[in-house]
């Protein structure tokens, strides 16, 4: 099997992991700290607010490095960063603790976070690049399966006992990917995609191939085009809805009158779903245009939010969660892959980097911006309107996306393989 897909599990796992512990599970955080320490709901969010912030300004950063220095590094030193914030977080205390051990927490995230992994497997994939992200991008979704997993141990074993088990996880994760993981497919003697041919149109041997990449940016080149910042901004508002509704669904469901345990199996159905549109929408965007399928995506998530509104019943909830978490899991693959058709890849690292810098503010306003709301007002309904305002605004946006330039080379057919 060519190697670049090894990358892609490991990348899965270590994607799985902070889905699972980071991410999705917070929602299920609420409950544990409220009955032990009294906590207000916006001072919990808070955490996840700091959360955003850090990861904000570190992809950036780790972006840049990942463009410089070995990917291994970066992903060992995360690891272990993450596992000393799980230890810090399993004595705390207070607030402060609280936010020290997240801050910890989210600065090691970066190491084994999205920006890294999509970057690393954009250098080893050409013509399946979407499939390979997707499945990358699903890691993340598929650690929502623990959710209903890490409810039990909080309710079970204690918040405390968890987070000691987190922390050590984490370290076995990092240590076992940064060992096994390449940086580029020349580190083994390969290629991209293993061959240096088209594979669905063999040829017979020493025939001429006309092969299309995408044209190279440099940093500076790509900031200054339009297209950077509109995926920028669409991605800024996806990550804005998508971090208000998975910090707070449990918490709205339950407000409503779902048990907690319903209410716990919804939170596990967001990224679970995701998965659906990440795999889908990234094979889809290796066959049509990346416009269009931005576009539907965009107002699927719309709908979702609107039906969310209103989701007393189940009948009325679980099909605003299948159009809501479709529809943001393939976002978050097709804004990767329209960078790299745009931009190239020698830079992804950076591109990448960048734009889900920016995007994660709209992480840190979502679940603050949610807490402040529901603690104001006692109930979500205005932050799911704001919510909508800002999706709808992206729809015009993507309609001025045209088809990325690029570049054809002549290359000698081969049968050479990883």
């Amino acid at each position: 099997m060519f190697f670049g897909w090894w990358i892609v599990i490991l990348s899965f796992i270590a994607m799985v992991y902070g889905g699972a512990t980071i991410w999705y599970g917070f929602t299920a955080y609420f409950t544990p700290f409220v009955k032990e320490f009294a906590w207000s709901y916006a001072a919990i969010s808070l955490a996840a607010s700091i959360r955003g912030a850090e990861t904000g300004v570190m992809d950036v950063v780790v972006g840049f490095l990942f463009d410089r220095f070995s990917a291994r590094i970066i992903i060992l030193g995360g690891a272990i960063l993450i596992g000393c914030g799980w230890l810090i977080l399993s004595a705390v205390n207070s607030l402060a603790t609280f936010y020290v051990a997240f801050f910890v927490i989210c600065t090691g995230a970066t190491g084994i976070s999205s920006v890294i992994f999509v970057s690393l497997v954009s250098r080893w994939f050409n013509r399946r690049l979407g499939l390979a992200i997707g499945l990358v991008s699903a890691g993340a979704g598929a650690g929502g399966l623990a959710v209903p997993g890490i409810v039990y141990l909080l309710d079970n074993i204690g918040f405390r006992n968890a987070f000691v088990i987190f922390g050590i996880v984490a370290l076995v994760i990092g240590v076992v990917t940064s060992y096994f993981i390449r940086n580029w497919p020349k580190d083994i003697g390969s290629v991209p995609d293993g061959i240096i041919y088209d594979p669905d149109e063999p040829r017979p041997e020493g025939q001429l191939t006309v092969v299309t990449t995408p044209s190279e940016h440099n940093f500076k080149e790509a900031v200054s085009k339009f297209p950077f910042w509109i995926i920028t901004y669409i991605s800024t508002s996806t990550i804005f809805t998508l971090m208000l509704v998975s910090t707070h669904i449990m918490p709205y469901l339950e407000h409503l009158g779902y048990v907690r345990q319903t209410a716990g199996l919804m939170a596990m159905l967001i990224p679970v779903i995701s998965i659906c549109g990440r795999l889908g929408i990234g094979w889809i965007s290796d066959r049509i245009s990346h416009r269009a399928v931005l576009i539907g995506a965009i107002l699927g998530e719309l709908v979702g939010i609107i039906l969310l509104t209103s989701a007393y019943q189940l009948s009325i909830l679980i099909p605003s969660l299948i159009l809501f978490s479709v529809s943001f899991g393939g976002i978050l693959v097709l804004r990767v892959m329209i960078l790299r058709r745009y931009f190239g890849s020698s830079r992804i690292g950076s591109f990448i980097g960048l734009c889900m810098g920016i995007s994660s503010f709209g992480g840190i306003a979502g679940p603050l911006f949610g807490g402040w709301i529901f603690d104001m007002r006692g109930e979500y309904s205005f932050a799911w309107f704001i919510t909508g305002i800002l999706l709808l605004v992206g729809l015009p946006l993507a309609f001025l996306l045209k088809q990325p330039k690029e570049i054809s080379s002549i290359k000698l057919n081969s049968t050479m393989t990883a």
